[in-house]
């Protein structure tokens, strides 16, 4: 027995059959002396109806499904460079992906005779979206072998897109000092007072480096500052372009579903307007029937009232007739010579 084909078949299994199908393999390979497989096997476990349809995808739609896996970098990227038309194309490919692939797993668990309402078929997106965050979860679907409805958190694959651009770079140094000048750190010169200098020009001279670096640092932290607040936008704006277009997805789902109950309900009405129209024409047909038996009904009523008149018409014929033969047979005796 190939246990790695086995497993496949099972988590291929709709969950309600899926214990059955295991206790199967398992006692079949404990029966073929395959006691570590069907240890193995007996471990599985059932999946959810979520993974499960997610599990179909891996044979049906493996070239789409890992199309929509390898945009994870792509997305990580485009947030990371905060390129808002490159994240604002990818987000509109994943989707597409996603929307397409959860149709397709709720139409394969149809075909297998499972009810898959819009709730399943959005957690199956779910789940798909989430692989794009976690590389295990991406991981566990790629092997078909799914067995819990997973949801993660958080932007993608985002939240763990590294430092923002430049945020591990060394600060700015300071300015240079002009050849020839004494270095930023060193001891201030005596001046004369017979020199034309004093004291607070050299302390104003040993200042101004140290003031310039405090603006060069500030002037980086407010640069930093502000693409942290572009980088949160451009999250935020894609966020919320995804919850839109996730919105508009779950609608037509909706839209689609109610389209498909009034389809049926269409098709219920004109089953029963067919089978009214039917027994309306029984009844007419035994209206009619009905008539035509009362119509004999009458004839034979008539007809026997006719033989009852004809009957006793002749009984009186019959009786006068006996009569009439009786005095006959006394005239013929008299007649008659002793």
């Amino acid at each position: 027995m190939d246990t790695d084909t086995e497993l496949d078949r099972l988590y291929r299994v709709p969950p309600e059959d899926f214990v059955a199908a295991r206790t199967d393999a398992a006692a079949r390979a404990r029966a073929d002396g395959h006691a570590d497989a069907a240890r193995e096997i007996a471990a599985a476990r059932r999946p959810t109806r979520a993974a499960w349809l997610t599990n179909l995808l891996v044979d049906d739609a493996r070239d789409d499904l890992e199309g929509l896996l390898a945009l994870a970098p792509l997305l990580a990227h485009a947030q990371r460079s905060l390129d808002g038309a490159a994240l604002r194309e990818v987000s509109a490919q994943r989707t597409r992906l996603v929307g397409a692939l959860a149709r397709r797993a709720a139409s394969l668990g149809r075909a297998a005779g499972a009810r898959v309402d819009p709730g399943l078929e959005r957690d199956v997106r779910w789940v798909l979206e989430s692989a794009l965050a976690s590389q295990d979860l991406a991981d566990r679907v790629r092997s078909g072998r799914l067995e819990r409805y997973e949801r993660h958190s958080g932007f993608g694959p985002l939240g763990d897109a590294g430092p923002t651009p430049d945020a591990g770079a060394a600060p700015e140094a300071g300015p240079r000092p002009v050849t020839g000048s004494a270095p930023a750190d060193a001891a201030p010169r005596r001046v004369d007072a017979g020199e034309g200098g004093d004291d607070a020009g050299a302390d104003s001279d040993a200042a101004e480096p140290s003031e310039r670096r405090r603006d060069a640092r500030r002037r980086e932290a407010g640069r930093r500052a502000a693409q942290e607040r572009e980088r949160r936008a451009a999250e935020r704006r894609a966020q919320a372009v995804t919850e839109a277009e996730r919105a508009v997805e779950t609608t037509r789902l909706a839209a689609h579903d109610a389209g498909r109950e009034r389809d049926d309900a269409r098709d219920r009405t004109e089953r029963a307007a067919a089978r009214r129209d039917d027994a309306h024409r029984h009844v007419d047909e035994l209206a009619a029937e009905l008539d035509r038996a009362r119509a004999a009904a009458e004839d034979a009523d008539r007809a026997r009232a006719e033989a009852d008149r004809a009957a006793r018409d002749a009984a009186g014929r019959a009786e006068r007739a006996e009569e009439a033969l009786a005095r006959a047979e006394e005239a013929l005796d008299g007649l008659r010579p002793d």
